[in-house]
């Protein structure tokens, strides 16, 4: 088993040092050798496994099963007096208990050695952590990725159900069972190590949680958590897409030259696209990945669920083989329909960009199109027919006045969504939609004034229904109006939906739609009157 333990404390932008000393005294006859000690008058230690940050790890036998063995991890003396310590390791115990699910490492026992050193008894596991493989291999296949990323949800989903938060999701606690010997197997079988951060979602902060310290490792925690914030269950779904990025590209997301750095970065910064630093990852697997690893929570998956059904899409056998076994079983080749869809996904992401820069561009020639043709109605209004020159200096005013905002918010988009995939497809989404509206708009508003001039007004013949004037130059005016407001409806309905949740989500998304309708019948109510009292 991997011992090692990177997770750091930090408070004010520095490591926190612990402080929690005072007043222990540390026996004198402690020691850390065990080997041969009967812990328990249950389990022989007989060899050490690994040793990390935290404690020394032992293999013990078992003494009423002779063929059973357990890892034994025991805190290391210098923490005897450290509440915190101890408590980090209590939690661990108590929390990885409290679950039960095969790709969770499972705890038998606690107690205290005969020098007094508190340790807990698992179960023992033979292989290798991902940490290791990654530093030995550089990086997983696509499918490996994936599927191990698929186990980590479910074990983590149990977590939740069970109202634990790992919180410290990161390779060197993630173990791959097995022997690894002729190399990693494409469908290795994974346990979830070290919940010595976890807490329980129904609970009070402590001092081990407490707000406004940083409990974690900083390549790995999600910004929330980097600000020292309480953090829920999804900052355990950004733990696993840092896993995916890591396991494809060789590298963490975020690996600056100092840990405060790091933490900065984590809470500020974009991480490079995950195909710009490695190519060969699918498109469709990048959009999953920046996803999960949105930095608002409420823009990762919801779930570990939604998580795993969006990754079991990606993988063509969704069959996680028992623990027992160790050969891979044979892969299922997906059916011809869904390499086609898959394929058609990844299509659809390579020209997200092209499309975006298109609908953008569609969406300021529609405004600069409709505003010049609002020059008509604009002369109606105001009884004053413009010269041939002013006409042009006009055109150039609405043309410089649309593209200047129009350039900023282009800026703004290669600058904050451009290098994720993710948010280049809610954009083009939006904008796509947004544009569509318009068109929709002044089409059918233009089609529905020549239904009433050319086809009801004669098929009631009732002399008190007025023609409508489809040619009346008000209307000029009015309907480039009603598209834009239909439009910029859409968009923040669009918006609302992506970023929002809950009942705040509804009452956003019904206060914009109200006042957007609103609008639109105050416009229609105005052309109609405005056509009326100017015969």
């Amino acid at each position: 088993m991997s011992t090692d333990d990177e997770t750091q404390a930090i408070a004010s932008g520095e490591f926190l040092d612990v402080t929690s000393w005072s007043g222990a005294t540390v026996p004198q006859d402690i020691g850390e050798d065990l080997l041969g000690v009967t812990l328990n008058d249950t389990y022989v230690v007989e060899r050490v496994l690994g040793e990390g940050g935290m404690g020394r790890v032992y293999l013990a036998r078992h003494t009423r099963i002779g063929q059973k063995r357990v890892a034994v991890k025991v805190l290391h003396p210098e923490f005897f007096g450290n509440s915190q310590m101890l408590a980090r390791f209590q939690r661990e115990a108590e929390t990885a208990a409290a679950i039960s699910h095969p790709n969770v490492v499972a705890v038998l026992d606690i107690d205290r050695t005969p020098h007094g050193l508190p340790y807990l008894v698992c179960e023992y596991l033979e292989g290798i952590d991902l940490a290791d493989q990654l530093k030995a291999h550089g990086k997983l296949s696509a499918g490996t990725a994936v599927h191990i990323a698929r186990q980590l949800c479910k074990g983590l989903a149990a977590a939740h159900e069970s109202g634990v938060i790992h919180r410290d999701v990161k390779p060197q606690n993630i173990f791959l069972v097995g022997n690894f010997s002729e190399g990693l197997p494409e469908r290795p079988y994974v346990k979830i190590l070290d919940f010595g951060l976890s807490r329980f979602s129904d609970a009070s902060e402590n001092q081990l949680t407490k707000t406004g310290y940083i409990m974690g490792t900083p390549a790995y925690m999600p910004p929330e958590q980097a600000r020292g914030q309480r953090v829920d269950h999804r900052a355990d779904v950004y733990g696993v897409g840092v896993i995916l990025y890591t396991s494809l590209t060789g590298r963490p997301p975020f690996d600056e030259d100092s840990p405060q750095a790091t933490v900065f970065a984590v809470m500020h910064n974009e991480p490079p696209r995950p195909r710009s630093v490695e190519a060969s990852i699918p498109p469709h697997l990048e959009l999953v990945i920046e996803r999960a690893m949105a930095r608002d929570p409420a823009e990762r998956y919801p779930s570990m669920a939604a998580f795993e059904q969006a990754l079991s899409d990606l993988e063509p056998e969704s069959r996680v083989r028992p623990v027992e076994s160790i050969a891979p079983p044979p892969p299922t080749p997906p059916a011809a329909n869904s390499i086609r869809r898959s394929r058609e996904d990844d299509e659809d992401v390579h020209a997200a960009r092209l499309r975006l820069v298109l609908s953008l561009l569609a969406a300021v020639v529609l405004l600069i199109c409709g505003a010049t043709s609002s020059i008509v109605g604009i002369e109606h209004a105001t009884n004053y027919r413009f010269s041939q020159v002013e006409l042009g200096l006009l055109c150039l005013a609405i043309t410089g006045s649309s593209l200047t905002p129009a350039i900023v918010w282009i800026r703004h988009v290669q600058q904050r969504v451009w290098d994720n995939s993710s948010r280049v497809l809610v954009l083009l989404g939006q904008v796509r939609a947004a544009v569509r509206t318009g068109i929709a708009t002044y089409g059918l508003g233009l089609l529905a004034l020549h239904m009433v001039d050319d086809f009801l007004v004669r098929l009631i013949g009732n002399s008190r229904l007025p023609a409508v004037g489809a040619n009346w130059p008000g209307w000029s005016l009015i309907l480039p109006l009603m598209s834009l407001d239909l439009a910029l409806t859409v968009l923040w309905r669009r918006r609302l939906v992506a970023v929002r949740a809950g009942w705040r989500r509804r009452l956003a998304v019904w206060l914009v739609t109200s006042f957007g309708l609103a609008v639109l019948v105050s416009l229609v109510a105005a052309g109609l009157w405005w056509r009326h009292h100017s015969g």
